[in-house]
């Protein structure tokens, strides 16, 4: 009996798509053969193909970016549910670049969500910042970060392109965030996120959303961030009690 009758045409797919990036020793980001070329290859038709590269970038192994192709993905960045790093900092100690596109940086009132996160008065001045984030480059999360304008007036004079928001409270103002609440869910980009990240409408990603604090439990900022699972991977730690 041949091999394709002892597996599905999908896994038949995934494999042959797996050999190809061995085989041809594609690397990190390098970009796959275009659809067309690949059915042809193995004489698949576009569905089964698609099938099998939507496993693929499921797992992990491969990225899809809207108009440009099917990618190689590297590694993805682990982040602790319970690790209270910036985002900079934790790409850089997996050894990658950080990244950051700013979408804008600006002086608002707290409104009645921002007063109950940071325990401001209605109104209170507050700095709204929203980044979209890169690794290597590549977007992988979309972040807006209220920042308690507490201890840290001018902030909003830093560049955000350039700078960690997180370095920039603790070296040039003294406030580091070392405890926090947060909660993650799945969600799935709506228009303005898809195009933001390069992605389609739609495409799943996840949630997460939370407020940090400093060692006097004094609200530093709160903040939420969609983020893509191709690129981005949130753990936690299990101890024994």
């Amino acid at each position: 009996m041949s091999r394709k009758h002892t597996i599905s045409s999908r896994d038949l797919a995934t494999e042959l798509v797996e050999s190809y990036i061995i085989e041809s020793g594609l690397q990190p980001n390098d970009r796959l053969p275009s659809e067309r070329e690949m059915c042809a290859k193995w004489d698949l038709n576009r569905t089964t193909l698609r099938n099998a590269i939507q496993r693929l970038v499921d797992s992990g192994v491969l990225y899809c970016r809207m108009g440009s192709g099917t990618f190689v993905s590297p590694p993805k960045l682990v982040r602790n549910l319970q690790d209270v790093h910036g985002f900079s900092e934790a790409v850089r100690e997996a050894g990658r670049v950080p990244g950051a596109r700013l979408v804008y940086a600006v002086l608002r009132e707290a409104d009645k969500t921002i007063m109950r996160n940071l325990r401001v008065p209605l109104g209170t001045e507050v700095f709204d910042v929203k980044r979209v984030r890169t690794i290597d480059g590549i977007p992988c999360s979309i972040e807006t970060t209220i920042v308690n304008m507490r201890g840290c007036k001018g902030i909003e004079q830093h560049d955000f392109e350039k700078e960690s928001l997180f370095d920039v409270l603790h070296q040039e103002y003294g406030i580091r965030a070392t405890s926090g609440d947060e909660r993650i869910s799945v969600t799935t980009l709506d228009a303005i996120e898809a195009e933001l990240l390069n992605m389609e409408e739609g495409h799943p990603a996840i949630y997460k959303s939370g407020f940090m604090s400093d060692d006097n439990g004094e609200p530093v900022s709160c903040y939420r961030t969609t983020a893509l699972s191709e690129h981005v991977r949130y753990a936690t730690e299990m101890l024994a009690r």
